[in-house]
């Protein structure tokens, strides 16, 4: 099979490679799209000190069914559409244990810790595959895994219907929290981005857009929420000015979500904490149920195509990382084996 290999940092090629050993417990997936994501980006430039080169990149996945593997198999068949949940917990460490598999101490993802997407086939547990509902393409069902990252936090904010909720970051989870915190009830949801193109977007998909050029953000979300402040705010930026801009956006006693994984200490106004009992919550990745849940959202979620900037061949794996770092002028940019 052909298969997209990163050999070192910085240097991608395309190879020939026999097809995935899979053993008794495991399915053979044919790839039908894989999106790039920021941590590729991240392992492209060796940022990833977990990382052993080489590897097959790619985590965020959709396809078929391509053989059962004896009894593993279940319900699926060949032919099956599917999303694919990439975690790999150990089930044996205490968060494990307490059914919080999406922090277990040791997680790994397909596609970072084992051979991903980014080739014709991969192998995956039965476990890991989400039915895709039938008229859904399978470029929409590749944005399940980051949905589900959109679900996951607006579950963990506590969010009610009728919240006003502000998403720093214009990126693809923001527009993914974005578009979950709606799928909630939010009266109101406004995204904070620096990219025209993204800020564009945003405003093409329905939501309120705050435009840092156009003055004080803060004062911007006053304004929509009569002088109150957002219920929510979610930082998706993983940024140090939304970091430190977070807490004052919100009422008193309201939430912060902090989505976006940062790289460096960021701060955080922990006197507007305190004195107006602010909440900040940590938000990674997802649970099954949230995958689930997100792949269950997707037929009403008409705007995700939007999201979707770039559909290039396997081949054209250089340009589209290209694409994905000028982030400015992207979203989602997904490879098609």
């Amino acid at each position: 099979m052909k298969a997209l290999k990163i050999p070192a940092p910085g240097k991608l090629e395309m190879q020939t490679v026999p097809l995935p050993d899979t053993r008794p417990g495991e399915i053979l997936l044919r790839v039908g799209y894989g999106g790039i994501c920021g941590s590729d980006v991240h392992i492209y430039h060796g940022k990833n000190p977990r990382v052993k080169y080489p590897l097959v990149m790619g985590h965020e996945m959709s396809g078929w069914v391509a053989d059962v593997g004896g009894e593993c198999g279940g319900d699926w068949k060949a032919g099956d559409q599917v999303a694919v949940n990439p975690l790999l917990w150990c089930g044996a460490c205490d968060p494990c244990r307490r059914g919080y598999t999406h922090v277990c101490q040791k997680l790994g993802l397909i596609g970072i810790d084992t051979d991903g997407a980014f080739a014709e086939y991969v192998k995956v547990r039965p476990s890991q595959l989400i039915r895709v509902p039938e008229g859904m393409g399978l470029d929409v069902a590749a944005l399940a895994e980051p949905l589900a990252v959109g679900v996951h936090a607006v579950n963990c904010s506590g969010a009610q219907a009728g919240d006003r909720v502000v998403v720093l970051g214009g990126g693809p989870i923001g527009l993914m929290v974005a578009l979950a915190a709606r799928a909630a009830g939010a009266e109101m949801v406004a995204v904070g981005e620096v990219s025209p193109f993204r800020l564009g977007k945003a405003g093409k998909m329905g939501f309120k857009t705050l435009d840092p050029q156009n003055g004080s953000v803060k004062e911007q979300v006053l304004d929509i929420t009569r002088g109150a402040g957002a219920d929510v705010v979610f930082e998706a930026a993983a940024a140090a000015a939304t970091s430190a801009q977070m807490t004052g956006l919100l009422r008193t006693r309201g939430t912060a979500v902090v989505v976006g994984v940062h790289r460096q200490l960021a701060q955080v106004d922990l006197q507007d904490v305190n004195l107006r009992e602010l909440h900040i919550l940590g938000s990674r990745v997802y649970t099954p149920n949230d995958f689930k849940t997100a792949v269950s959202l997707m037929p009403q979620l008409s705007e995700l195509r939007e999201v979707i900037t770039h559909r290039l061949p396997l081949e054209a794996a250089q340009s589209g990382f290209d694409a994905a770092m000028a982030s400015g002028e992207s979203l989602k940019v997904l490879l098609k084996p």
